[in-house]
């Protein structure tokens, strides 16, 4: 099958590509998503029932609701003869259940990143009430440092080791420094589109804690009050009483929001995985794989389609058993996933080509909406479960003056958040958002001396202490 979908992108590439090559690369990638979609809604659906059956998540009974409306939807999917002007339909319905899972999902990041910063304080007042082990001087330790460093395998992973250890190490950087970084790190997408821009000012603000989402006053209200009493605390001063009612308020709270978190997610998952087999079944006339798993967990969920179970020889199987005998059909599809993972990067590589490039084939295509669909759908099987699928480059680029406005901006609420707060708190969100920026170094030696200047400069032992098993923690 990869060998087909490799002749069509080549057909498609081709300057003169016909309409009947567009067509069939639409089709043939449309096939692919559809098993795709299967092979996802399979796996999710049956880790998602197992999840609900054993209570793994308290939240799960707070969407009752909306996972209902997601069971409906396999049964009319699965279990009723859909006609394509339904399925298109059902299609819509679930853009509407994925955007209030994204609204969602804002609301509870805005949250997850004020918390990371106050675990971040936390941890570096931690070691003035307990015992400190003799670690590594500051110079073997930055030694140790730079060689994890300089060990990643490619330069890519190399920034990545450098952006956690400067989140991490001691911050004793200056405001004005950390002001001129961000100027940087903005001027960097002047050319770029302003997608691109947007993206990266809504990460820091997150990290800064400066972003509010229009939603806090409606979803996930509980979160708030804890944040404001960590937001009064004297750090400086902090009792270890104190210190221990908040470490464990901090505890317990990031638990909810993990357990919130991985409930939205599965959830996205799920919806993304119906969603794409509405747009591409039409496509493709073959049965599903993983059906008799869909179903079925379908119908435990549902607790009906007793045809379905008298079908399979279950019909006087326990809920137990029934799961065990659906369990058999994942095995079946080993090596599946793989194949069409390595189909969708094949099948992706001439979609910029379609939709973007010089001539816009689609538009001579006769099928621009099908286009636009098949867009979705590769957003969709991105890594991001929550990608934005109707993004769209504007051709709008990022201008000097626009990236100025932007830096200008971005550093007025900075200093706006920084006056009057702490400056354990300050430092914090100093460090949280260097991870997120370009790395700024120029060579090996400037990294060497930034670990140093940052180790030697901390007189806080408990804070150099926090910071070194950390790190040290990263690197075994």
């Amino acid at each position: 099958m990869g060998s087909r979908i490799r002749e069509l992108v080549y057909e498609v590439e081709k300057k003169n590509a016909g309409q009947e090559a567009l067509s069939d690369y639409l089709k043939e990638s449309m096939r692919i998503h559809k098993r795709f979609g299967s092979l996802s809604l399979m796996l999710e659906y049956y880790m998602f029932y197992e999840i609900v059956s054993e209570s793994g998540n308290s939240y799960v009974a707070s969407e009752k609701e909306m996972i209902g409306a997601f069971n409906e939807m396999v049964e009319k999917f699965f279990f009723d003869l859909l006609s394509v002007e339904e399925k298109a339909k059902m299609a819509e319905e679930i853009l509407e259940y994925r955007q209030a899972i994204i609204d969602r999902m804002k609301v509870l990041t805005a949250y997850v990143d004020r918390f990371v910063v106050y675990e971040y304080v936390l941890n570096r007042v931690q070691y003035r009430f307990e015992d400190q082990e003799l670690l590594p001087s500051d110079s073997v330790f930055a030694q140790d440092l730079m060689e994890f460093i300089l060990a990643g395998k490619d330069s890519a992973a190399i920034n990545d080791n450098i952006r956690y250890v400067i989140g991490q190490l001691p911050m004793r950087m200056t405001r004005s420094k950390y002001y001129e970084l961000i100027k940087d790190s903005i001027s960097v997408y002047q050319g770029s589109d302003v997608s691109s821009l947007e993206g990266f000012l809504y990460m820091f603000r997150t990290s800064a804690t400066l972003y509010r989402d229009e939603n806090e006053d409606k979803y996930f209200t509980e979160f708030r009050p804890v944040l404001e009493e960590l937001e009064s605390l004297d750090y400086e001063n902090l009792t270890y009483e104190l210190y221990q009612i908040y470490e464990e308020k901090l505890r317990r709270n990031a638990a909810k929001l993990n357990e919130l978190s991985d409930l939205y997610l599965q959830l996205g998952k799920l919806f993304n995985a119906m969603y794409t087999l509405c747009i591409s079944s039409p496509y493709a006339e073959e049965g599903q794989i993983g059906e008799k798993v869909i179903k079925g967990i379908n119908a435990l969920f549902l607790e009906k389609h007793e045809e379905f179970w008298n079908e399979q020889g279950l019909a006087s199987a326990s809920e137990e058993e029934r799961l065990e005998a659906l369990s058999e059909g994942l095995t079946e599809i080993e090596g599946m996933p793989e194949q069409v993972y390595e189909e969708l990067d094949i099948a992706s590589a001439a979609l910029e080509e379609v939709l973007h490039g010089e001539h816009r084939k689609w538009e001579e295509s006769g099928e621009r909406e099908a286009f636009l669909a098949l867009e979705r759908l590769f957003l969709l099987s991105s890594d991001s479960v929550f990608a934005d699928l109707d993004r769209a480059e504007t051709g709008e680029k990022v201008s000097a003056q626009m990236a100025e406005r932007a830096a200008a901006e971005l550093i007025a609420e900075c200093k706006e958040f920084f006056s009057g707060k702490s400056r354990m708190l300050r430092r914090a969100v100093m460090a949280g958002t260097l991870e997120k920026m370009p790395v700024f170094f120029k060579n090996a030696q400037e990294i060497a001396d930034y670990i140093m200047d940052s180790l030697s400069q901390c007189d806080d032992e408990a804070e150099k202490y926090a910071s070194k098993q950390l790190l040290l923690d990263l690197m075994l």
